[in-house]
């Protein structure tokens, strides 16, 4: 049976730096991009988050705020999927904490979300409100709210999880571990997540499979092993996903 090479080994315990808090961060904060910018971070990084139930601390979606935009990130260890939106004017530079959002939230705020994605309504605002932390810190209530009303139809709250128990994969760290992009041998890919890469939306539509996805290869690291594939798409540049090769056992 063909097996995958992890990204990380699931054994070691790694945290990720997030934006850094300020002592005068506020506890609610209000988060603005378009609803169309929205749906596409989370649409295009959903399907990376892992399912593994020995490895809760990446069955969540990590939101952060760096360089005035809205990044998402996911991972399964065999894949990294990542976008961004650009933040709205009134969005303050940084979050107190990353936020983390379960699979079957992220499905509850793509299916409103995907209620707005007219025409008229697809660059009105998307507002995240990041409420007060429970008092162990774990939860924080956030509530979406779409266009300018305020009705029960177009809001909805879900729930960021922060276990310090589980920290979430240090990303940074493991693109380090990695050489620069170069030639490499032949390698093989998983096709599901080839496919799952090709399912993109841009401005809340999906975009043109004929233009195709880019591949960018690695340089073999010095064990042999061939590095991450990054996949990237010209209609979608704020994306990218990072693949491992399939490793055949001989």
């Amino acid at each position: 049976m063909p097996a995958s090479t992890a990204l990380a080994d699931p054994t070691t315990v790694i945290t990720l730096a997030g934006p850094p808090p300020t002592a005068t961060a506020p506890d609610r904060v209000t988060l603005t991009v378009t609803i169309a910018g929205l749906f596409d971070v989370l649409t295009n990084t959903v399907r990376a988050i892992g399912t593994d139930l020995t490895l809760p601390s990446i069955a969540r979606l990590r939101l952060h705020i760096a360089d005035g935009r809205l990044h998402a990130t996911a991972t399964d260890r065999y894949r990294i999927h990542r976008d961004w939106t650009p933040l709205l004017d009134n969005t303050p530079a940084h979050l107190p904490d990353p936020l983390f959002l379960s699979t079957s939230d992220v499905a509850t705020l793509r299916a409103l979300l995907r209620r707005r994605l007219a025409p008229a309504t697809r660059t009105a605002p998307a507002t995240l409100t990041v409420g007060l932390p429970s008092p162990d810190g774990e939860l924080r209530p956030v509530r979406l709210t779409v266009g300018s009303r305020r009705t029960h139809r177009d809001s909805l709250t879900v729930v960021s999880v922060a276990d310090p128990d589980l920290p979430y994969p240090d990303i940074a760290a493991l693109d380090a571990r990695f050489p620069a992009m170069g030639a490499t041998g032949a390698v093989q890919l998983n096709p599901q997540f080839i496919d799952d890469a090709g399912r993109l939306t841009h401005d809340g539509r999906p975009v043109s499979r004929r233009a195709g996805l880019l591949f960018h290869f690695r340089t073999a690291r010095t064990d042999g092993e061939a590095g991450p594939i990054r996949i990237t798409h010209p209609e979608r540049p704020s994306w990218a996903a990072d693949l491992m090769p399939i490793r055949i056992d001989q």
